[in-house]
């Protein structure tokens, strides 16, 4: 009997201590807030194993939000060209990961066009991203003008290539967003790249105003106007589908 009673004893106090270290580590892990600042002095003995741990297992972790926009343009009713309004695509797509324990697919398309759209248009030459960056709202160039206008003046042939590939997928999502969204039948598109660093290590213990104050200003590019394009009517009612479910 004394036997049983201390086995059943034992394993109380290791379930106890198991989920009163549950409790430290979902504290600590929670983004800053009253309760996890509250608790800092007791869960303070998780920073070497956080830091050992964060290492090892994401040894370059994301430190900004990153999101993708897109813009069309269209004549109005008077034959003047207007713009829509900015549509961000990321924060669309972020609903099919918050708030979920395993998101889809297909809430990570704008994340995986973001670095190399980034990278694409780094590769070019001064010269090529002025005439990349300048093109004609109410005329922009074909797919092909744009390759053969970058390919001017001995510019490498791969990155131009690569870079209009990236280029046209961005402009086909972008079109095939705004067009389901606003119904207008657009005459060019473009996107903006936006990137926001996270609050500074240092100064995450602070209020929610002070956190603010530190977190750096964003970034962002925008890109110049292309051609409106889509693709198949399915992919097309994929989108718009997509986006009425999820905005």
């Amino acid at each position: 009997m004394s036997r049983v009673t201390m086995r059943s004893a034992f394993i109380s106090v290791a379930v106890t201590i198991a989920g009163l270290h549950l409790v430290a580590v979902t504290l600590a892990a929670l983004p800053p807030n009253r309760y996890s600042d509250a608790t800092a002095s007791r869960t303070g003995y998780l920073e070497p194993y956080f830091a050992q741990n964060w290492r090892l297992f994401a040894p370059a972790p994301v430190a900004q939000d990153r999101e993708v926009l897109f813009q069309g343009s269209y004549v109005g009713d008077d034959g003047t060209a207007r713009r829509t309004a900015w549509v961000s695509w990321t924060g669309v797509e972020l609903d099919l990961i918050r708030h979920r324990l395993v998101g889809g697919r297909a809430g990570y398309v704008t994340n995986k066009l973001y670095g190399p759209l980034s990278q694409r248009y780094r590769g070019l030459g001064l010269a090529q991203r002025a005439i990349a960056d300048g093109t004609d709202e109410t005329a922009p160039p074909s797919w092909s003008e744009l390759r053969a206008d970058l390919s001017a003046g001995g510019a490498d042939p791969v990155r131009v290539r690569t870079y209009v590939l990236y280029e046209e997928a961005a402009a086909r999502l972008g079109t095939e967003v705004l067009e389901a969204r606003t119904g207008h039948e657009l005459t060019a598109v473009r996107y903006r790249l936006r990137a926001h660093s996270v609050v500074p290590y240092a100064q995450r213990t602070g209020s929610e105003v002070e956190r603010q104050a530190a977190r750096p200003s964003p970034t962002q590019r925008e890109s110049g106007w292309r051609v409106p394009t889509t693709g198949g009517a399915r992919e097309r009612d994929a989108v718009a589908a997509f986006d009425r479910r999820h905005r």
